[in-house]
């Protein structure tokens, strides 16, 4: 059993704990107890400190084995309905004195011998039993009367340490396995401290809201608790508790269960022998600098306090605030905070407590939020305020009371020292809100590269929020709008607030009225366009809207006047191709017709007439080439001439 108390617990919210036991103790061994499930957290943290000057040499703990394993293991196996019997049957062989009773026809007496077994009757074994012993030097089995023992003294050492090895297994509880300190001789002030699983600690807080007078500030009083349980197997009696706020790193390693790995066999081989070798000797390392373990070791201050009369909620904040004494005190720890109890706790076995760990007037504002991602068609009400308590607040749920009245709860996320909190808490039903959205391509400027014309556009998206309200008072609504990736406000021009993935205005809103609220985002976009596509409209257009100057309108009409004719002249080519390709057609029926007709009479009169109509054909075609090429050159030179005022335009 465990004689070490423990003095100081700190629980943190991913399920383990450190723990500190601290006493005197005499002796030169001390046994703690843990459960199975705690063994490979307390080997990987166990410290053991003899503050008294004495030393711990050390540390033995029961082997992982289930207790009918480890019973298994020796060789008296005893029962719980016979084991006197089954005590002499396993000592078979084993040299033994007994004790015998005095009876009416023979006196009290010893006698010694090797156990040769038990007789019994199986249906009844308790019903005269007999023990058999063999003496060597006479040759004689002798039998005895169970009934008549009074004592079993075993004579061989080996016997002894087996009835004692199983009696202490036997005694081991399944889920708990022991841990024994080897000390020094004399006296000891030990300080033992260790991490094992342990239920999260948890939080929970109120915020009582009392809406100030006109001209004054609006405040709230904030108060929190700590919820721990006491799940070990005994009582908490003035143990210094921290709370740990934070996430340190933890994980499970084993360590209890043994684990052999295998090895690769190596066979033996041949070996000369070969000169002395030698190395150069390194220089010696560094001295080892530990962590300062201060805060892990530190004792708590241990004052009393008591709570005041409790009073009505209604009563101001001020008097709110002073019913209830803050059981904790703040510490940062770099990444962690530690909400320190200021005073000792005494917790059952299996029960749990609630300690104070903040109380605290802050001011506050009360406003309606909408999003409607969060809550679509109505405005959240919310209270908004900066954690101005000096500790780091854990996140836990809050029930808000607003002037003595329950008004909603929330859960108050996790806060660093200074940092704003915004807490709704209940659906404003009166007002509702509604989105409509629209998208838009506004043309924002004009400019020449080479051949094209860039048009630089604005992609317009506007969020109109119709908010209707149904109250009958003037209220302000906090429109927050996510923004669109890529996106740039527009307008409004500026925010209330502001951050990377949302803005927010404060609208207000006339009671019984509906206010529409519009905000407008803006990606810039271009495309680019052949000036030889575009057309007097268009330009007059671009003039209109002021994106173009007259000059440079009247320049781009002489463009395209150029693109036009080349336009014209690749008119005409085209129907010069075609004119040829009839004339071609033409010129292949007239061969075809000249083939079977011969050069005499008739036949040779209508031959002359066929050739000489292909030699028209064919100064149609020289004629229809030369215009060709000549139309062609024109197009380039176009061309040519288009290109040359385009530049000097860009």
């Amino acid at each position: 059993m465990t004689t070490l108390p423990i003095t100081r617990m700190v629980l943190f919210k991913h399920g383990v704990g450190y723990f500190e036991r601290r006493g005197a103790h005499s002796g030169e061994q001390l046994e703690l107890s843990f459960s199975r499930e705690a063994m490979d957290d307390v080997l990987k943290s166990l410290i053991a400190l003899d503050l008294g000057g004495g030393q711990v040499l050390g540390v033995d703990y029961e082997t992982p084995e289930d207790r009918e394993d480890r019973l298994r293991r020796g060789s008296i196996h005893l029962s719980h309905a016979q084991s006197l019997l089954d005590l002499l049957r396993d000592l078979r062989g084993r040299r033994v004195r007994l004790l015998l009773a005095e009876t009416k026809h023979a006196p009290a007496s010893s006698v010694e011998g090797l156990v040769v077994g038990v007789d019994y009757v199986e249906d009844d074994p308790l019903r005269r039993p007999l023990v058999s012993l063999y003496n060597a030097e006479e040759r004689l089995v002798q039998t005895f009367q169970v009934a008549r023992l009074t004592g079993v003294e075993l004579l061989e050492p080996g016997a002894a340490a087996d009835l004692s090895y199983f009696l202490r297994a036997a005694q081991s509880e399944e889920q708990r396995r022991a841990a024994t300190l080897r000390l020094s001789p004399g006296d000891h002030d030990l300080l033992v401290g260790y991490i094992a699983p342990a239920p999260a600690w948890r939080v929970s807080y109120r915020l009582l809201f009392e809406e100030a007078q006109e001209g004054a500030e609006d405040m709230v009083v904030l108060q929190g608790w700590g919820l721990f349980d006491n799940q070990l197997e005994e009582d908490l009696n003035g143990v210094a508790l921290t709370l740990m706020a934070g996430m340190p790193v933890s994980f499970r390693y084993r360590l209890y269960e043994p684990h052999t790995p295998e090895r690769p066999f190596v066979e033996d081989e041949e070996r000369t022998v070969n000169a002395p070798i030698a190395f150069t000797a390194a220089p010696p390392p560094a001295p080892m600098v530990m962590a300062d373990a201060d805060y892990m070791l530190a004792e708590a201050a241990a004052p009393s306090f008591g709570m005041a009369e409790r009073r009505s909620f209604r009563s101001s904040l001020h008097e709110v605030a002073e019913t209830l004494q803050v059981a904790a005190g703040g510490d940062e720890r770099g990444a962690l905070f530690a909400y320190e109890v200021v005073h000792p706790v005494s917790v059952a076995r299996g029960q749990s407590a609630m300690v104070p760990i903040v109380s605290q007037r802050l001011p506050a504002r009360r406003e309606l939020l909408y999003n409607g991602a969060k809550h679509p068609r109505n405005p959240v009400a919310a209270l908004r305020l900066s954690n101005g308590t000096g500790l780091t607040l854990e996140r836990g749920p809050v029930t808000i009371l607003c002037d003595g009245d329950y008004s909603g709860e929330a859960v108050l996320p996790f806060t660093r020292t200074g940092a704003e909190m915004i807490i709704p808490f209940a659906i404003e039903l009166g007002i509702s809100v509604e989105e409509q959205r629209r998208n838009q391509r506004k043309l924002v400027s004009l400019r020449l590269r080479d051949e094209y014309l860039v048009f630089e556009e604005h992609d317009l998206t506007t969020t109109s929020y119709h908010i209707t309200s149904g109250i009958d008072r003037a209220a302000e609504v906090t429109v927050e709008h996510v923004r669109h990736p890529n996106y740039n406000l527009a307008s409004p021009a500026k925010p209330d607030e502001e951050s990377a993935g949302f803005v927010r205005w404060r609208v207000a809103c006339a009671p019984q009225v509906r206010t529409v609220f519009e905000v407008t985002e803006r990606r810039l976009t271009s495309r680019h366009e052949r000036v030889r596509s575009l057309n007097g409209q268009q330009l007059q257009a671009f003039l209109r809207d002021r994106l173009l100057t007259q000059a440079t309108v009247a320049a781009l009409q002489e463009v395209l006047t150029l693109y036009q004719q080349v336009d014209a002249a690749q008119t005409q080519i085209t129907k010069l191709e075609r004119a040829r390709e009839k004339l071609y057609k033409q010129q292949t029926q007239i061969q075809g017709n000249l083939a079977p007709l011969g050069r005499e009479g008739d036949e040779g009169a209508l031959r002359q007439r066929y050739v000489n109509t292909l030699g028209q054909l064919e100064d149609q075609i020289a004629v229809n080439s030369a215009e060709e090429q000549r139309l062609q050159a024109e197009m380039l030179r176009l061309e040519e001439e288009a290109t040359r005022r385009l530049k000097q335009l860009a």
